[in-house]
């Protein structure tokens, strides 16, 4: 299951790479950029992953496991998944960064396809 993640986020991240890099619209790019963070989630919240373990945080340990099993690193990693989810947060205000910066570029130039832009400098 776990390899699947690991395809399945390299694959996520190919294919934001194909669309920024094939694809001359901004908000396309965005999205782009914007799957290619995703794919760092996935990867970020699978490597926490740890087989037949529980969350980190119980009341009481689930059925069939002793409070010192858990205690001896039989928990998924928390801090991984605190960093994604700091990660997420600090990648939606990127994003919102971005298509701001879209929005006042297209008003500007009164395009979003980017060797336009490139060609109006000056």
């Amino acid at each position: 299951m776990i390899v699947a993640n690991y395809v399945a986020a390299a694959l996520l991240f190919v294919l934001g790479l194909y669309t920024v890099l094939t694809r001359r619209n901004l908000v396309k790019m965005v999205m782009g950029l914007s799957l290619m963070e995703s794919s760092t989630y996935l990867l970020i919240v699978s490597l926490a992953h740890r087989p037949h373990s529980t969350a980190p945080v119980l009341v009481e340990p689930p059925p069939g496991r002793t409070a010192q099993q858990l205690v001896t690193g039989d928990v998924a990693d928390p801090v991984l998944q605190n960093f994604c989810l700091t990660a997420i947060v600090i990648g939606v205000a990127l994003t919102a960064v971005f298509l701001s910066a879209v929005v006042r570029i297209a008003q500007h130039y009164r395009t979003l396809d980017a060797d336009d832009v490139r060609g109006m400098r000056g």
